[in-house]
Parts: C-alpha cells; sequence; structure tokens
C-alpha cells in the first residue's frame, strides 16, 4: 500500500502579516523561555486537512484547482485576540472579523459540496473541514497559564489583505512542518473556459 501524506488547504496571508505572526511566535516563545505547538508554524488559515499518497495527489490537485478557479478574490481582515480550550487542543490565535470569517465559510462549503465524490474515495484519506471557525494561531497545545501569558503581551493587531488563492499545503517530515507546494488562484470562472484562451 502506498505511503500516504499530510496535507492541508490553508489560506497564506501576505507577506507584512507573515512576518507579523513570526515576530509574535518568537516574543511568546522568548518569554515562556520553552518552543510549543506551532511554535515554528509559517502563519496560515487551515481550512481542510487530508490525506492522500504522492501517487495520487496529482488527481486531488486537479480536483481542487478545477474548483478553486471558480471562486472570486475577497478582503480578509484581522482584528484582535482570542483563544479557546478544548481539552488536549487549545490555541490562543489572531481573530478574522465576522464578514470575513463568513467569506471564508461561504468559499469552503462551496469545495466540500462540489467536490466529485468518486476522487474523494479513491485518492482521499481522512478529509477533515477545518473551516468552522476560522483564525491564525499564534500558538496551539498551550496551558492556561501561557494562554493568560499571551493575553498579556498581546492586546491588539489589526490587518487585512487581498486573498487571491489558496494553497496547499504538505507536511514535511524532516522538518516536522507543513511546506506550501501549490497555489489554487481564484479566478472568478470555470478554468475549463479559461483554457480556451491558451489552447
Amino acid at each position: 500500500m502506498p505511503t500516504l501524506a499530510n496535507y492541508s488547504l490553508a489560506i497564506m496571508p501576505d507577506a507584512t502579516i507573515l512576518q507579523d505572526v513570526a515576530e509574535m511566535k518568537q516574543q511568546l516563545k522568548t518569554t515562556t523561555g520553552k518552543s510549543y505547538g506551532s511554535a515554528n508554524a509559517e502563519g496560515h488559515i487551515s481550512l481542510d486537512g487530508f490525506e492522500a499518497s504522492e501517487e495520487d495527489y496529482p488527481y486531488v490537485l486537479a480536483e481542487y484547482r478545477r474548483i478553486v478557479s471558480e471562486l472570486d478574490p475577497f478582503e480578509i481582515v484581522f482584528s484582535g485576540f482570542d483563544d479557546f480550550d478544548r481539552g488536549n487542543f487549545s490555541a490562543f490565535y489572531i481573530k478574522l472579523t465576522k464578514d470575513s470569517s463568513e467569506e471564508i465559510r461561504e468559499r469552503t462549503a462551496v469545495i466540500m459540496k462540489a467536490f466529485d465524490k468518486k476522487i474523494k474515495k479513491q485518492y482521499m484519506r481522512k478529509w477533515a473541514d477545518e473551516s468552522k471557525n476560522p483564525h491564525m494561531s499564534i500558538g496551539r497545545r498551550l496551558s492556561r497559564e501561557w494562554i493568560a501569558l499571551a493575553r498579556s503581551i498581546f492586546t491588539n493587531y489589526e490587518a487585512r489583505f487581498h486573498c487571491n488563492s489558496f494553497a496547499i499545503r504538505k507536511y514535511n517530515d524532516k522538518r516536522r512542518q507543513y511546506d506550501v507546494v501549490d497555489v489554487l488562484p481564484f479566478l472568478g470562472a470555470p478554468a475549463v473556459q479559461l483554457d480556451l484562451f491558451n489552447p
């Protein structure tokens, strides 16, 4: 049986926001004196996660590309911080505005509904929707004490960027982080129609 790799569909913010997030993570790491979950991960907003073999991944990519090409670009606005604690899974994160979260959920719902069920069944495993509460983590698997510390350090953050693509990330076993392997642009039109202009 082919080895399965972990993939994730995500939103990657612009370079300025990525730098902001990297600096916040470093500051929290320095303040606590220890590393923590996602301390070295690049800033992103997770949308879904799945497993696939490298041989089957091109079929999955083509289906994502087909659907995402029809989406329209939109504005994502970050405003402030929040946290949640669900037993073993706790996080301190940068919040999105209600409108931005809704825009993201609308687009991921389109993907979930339009994705070919045969491709999903044949080529994918453990497909999980992670878009119900869109957020950008500063730290995961934090104790309540560390979350309280993060809240004391980070009190306000406002930023926005024009989102015109989704990205597929693949887990890198050596780095123990996800790498962006493909970028799926929003074209606002079916990919098949656009191909007519580039025979």
